[in-house]
């Protein structure tokens, strides 16, 4: 246990010395170039300042979040109605194949484009191209995770006639739990920045609208300051979600093998 938590604190120092460097390039390189240009911290953090005393940052963040939110909620279920499908039978799998590539190879600003066209709201178009990104994601991880489940169990399950119903709560849920909890993990993130680069194209509100409208006054300041929510709203919305994924997977470990 000692030499585990000691590689975690080289860890954790190796991360706060990439952090520094970073820290430190940024006002050397903006010492050298106009506002305009590249903003210093200083510069950033007044334009932030701004953003948070006007109650421009709250209002903006929450949309953004409610729609990656959202978006990300109907992605993580369809993928994991598709994900159990897929693992049940093998003809659905090899149908949805195609699919599948196609969702994971199209890039998001087609759906984004399309969605304009398609549903007219901004909002929900922002919502449509987190669920486009999100159920491949969900699909993978959910349908390896039921792949996975003890075949002698659901075999037992068949011969005992128990209910699909008692099957789905006693069997399947608790081996899917986890793979919806790295779904999520793996979604949360990504599907905020996604949404703010859908906004960024088609929403007149938001953090990716606001963005926008920074580029287009040239208050390169107020972009960086953006770019900094963003990155934090990420962070967090990562660590609120893949943390207890991590608790979950290092109690499993834990476990005695017999008691699993």
């Amino acid at each position: 246990m000692s030499e585990r938590r000691g590689r975690r604190l080289r860890l954790s120092g190796a991360a706060v010395v990439g952090a520094a460097v970073l820290a430190g390039c940024w006002p050397a390189v903006a010492w050298q170039q106009p506002e305009i240009l590249v903003p210093s911290p200083a510069e950033t953090a007044a334009a932030l300042l701004l953003l948070v005393e006007s109650g421009e940052l709250a209002a903006q963040l929450w949309t953004t979040l409610s729609r990656a939110a959202v978006g990300v909620a109907i992605g993580i279920a369809a993928g994991a109605l598709w994900g159990l499908a897929s693992a049940s039978r093998r003809w659905i799998d090899e149908a949805g194949r195609p699919l599948r590539g196609l969702l994971l190879g199209l890039p998001p600003v087609i759906p984004a484009v399309l969605g304009t066209v398609w549903l007219g709201d901004a909002g929900a178009v922002a919502v449509l191209v987190v669920v486009v990104v999100t159920v491949p994601t969900a699909k993978v991880t959910v349908a390896e995770a039921a792949r996975a489940i003890d075949a002698d169990l659901l075999e037992m399950a068949r011969v005992y006639r128990l209910p699909p119903a008692a099957r789905l709560r006693h069997l399947q849920l608790p081996a899917l739990v986890p793979a919806l909890r790295s779904a999520a993990s793996l979604c949360g993130a990504g599907g905020l920045r996604v949404a703010i680069m859908a906004e960024l194209l088609v929403a007149p509100d938001g953090v990716g609208a606001a963005v926008a409208q920074a580029r287009g006054n040239l208050a390169t300041a107020e972009v960086f300051a953006w770019a900094l929510v963003a990155v934090a709203a990420a962070l967090v919305t990562d660590w609120l979600v893949a943390r207890p994924a991590r608790r979950g997977a290092a109690s499993r470990a834990a476990e005695p093998v017999g008691a699993r």
